[in-house]
């Protein structure tokens, strides 16, 4: 959600003119993020998030904007993308794919309490169930190969400790892969700054540009590494048990899932190294960039092969 393309007003003007949200008052860049181009953008009749895809092919914007209304219309507390005159959800701008997504009240939160967890439990609930009748096959571009590929292209540059807690994740990777276990179309991306709360409730989920169909207790696992983790990159218990519990009033766990669970922490946890340590050592050249520490994660990869944590 950095900077990269910027749009001069007359582009907006001509660009708005293929929707019916009125005319353009003020367009400001969001700095946070390292994916697409993100702007709030204003006009006489709302407020919106104006996003331009910066790797992302048209075809594969249409899915993840098609799932986004999917999990709307169903009522999920997400965004709604905006249609255009002639019913697109995705707009093509200087070349490359767009959308105007609904602005949704309320901000994130970095220090969360247990009422907080209690309620991301429930909406990872609500979205696994809410996705399952969604039938199209968001692909994994962060899966096995990415992972092998990005470790590749670090493995002489990074120190022989982190070659050493990369491999053992890879192989934990593998073994995961290769499971039987409970599917769907999963967020993928689910952090803390991915959900909006307002007047201390959750009033969205949002970005859903990596989601795709994968095993839905990785995606548990994503939110556990961020929503209950402590500096040190241990996991806090209290908070833990708050989500896995309200999650799984929602959908109960199943056979391997309970074998598999470390493997599934531990591959969610080498999943952000891995993009963490590509951005740091090959970064991307933007207005505005927000490159994200590798060694948050480090400790949490750590931390998940040296400990065993059940899935209560």
């Amino acid at each position: 959600m950095s900077v990269y393309t910027k749009i001069t007003k007359d582009e907006l003007n001509n660009h708005l003119k293929k929707y019916s949200l009125g005319v353009a008052e003020s367009i400001e860049g969001i700095p946070d993020g390292i994916e697409n181009t993100n702007y709030v953008l204003k006009t006489d009749k709302n407020e919106y998030i104006f996003t331009i895809f910066e790797n992302l092919k048209d075809k594969e914007v249409k899915q993840y904007l098609r799932f986004m209304n999917h999990l709307c219309n169903k009522g999920l507390s997400c965004p709604r993308v905006m249609e255009s005159k002639a019913k697109n959800v995705c707009v093509i701008i200087n070349g490359k794919p767009s959308a105007i997504i609904e602005k949704l009240k309320g901000a994130s939160i970095i220090n969360i309490n247990g009422n907080h967890c209690n309620q991301i439990g429930n909406l990872l609930g609500d979205f696994h169930l809410y996705g399952l009748d969604f039938d199209e096959n968001l692909p994994n571009t962060r899966d096995i190969k990415w992972s092998e590929i990005s470790y590749k292209r670090l493995k002489k540059i990074i120190t022989d400790r982190q070659n050493k807690i990369i491999k053992h994740a890879l192989i934990m990777l593998k073994d995961l892969s290769e499971q039987n276990l409970e599917v769907g179309t999963i967020h993928a991306d689910l952090f803390r700054d991915n959900v909006l709360f307002y007047e201390d409730k959750v009033s969205g989920m949002i970005d859903f540009y990596y989601s795709c169909k994968g095993f839905l207790i990785y995606d548990l696992a994503v939110v556990i590494n961020d929503w209950c983790t402590d500096s040190t990159g241990s996991i806090i218990t209290s908070k833990y048990k708050k989500i896995i519990t309200s999650y799984s009033k929602k959908r109960s766990f199943v056979g391997n899932e309970y074998i598999f669970w470390q493997h599934a922490l531990i591959a969610a946890a080498l999943r952000f190294y891995l993009s963490r340590l590509i951005d740091l050592h090959f970064p991307k050249v933007g207005e505005m960039t927000h490159i994200k520490d590798p060694n948050v994660f480090e400790k949490i990869l750590e931390d998940r092969i040296d400990n065993k944590y059940d899935l209560i």
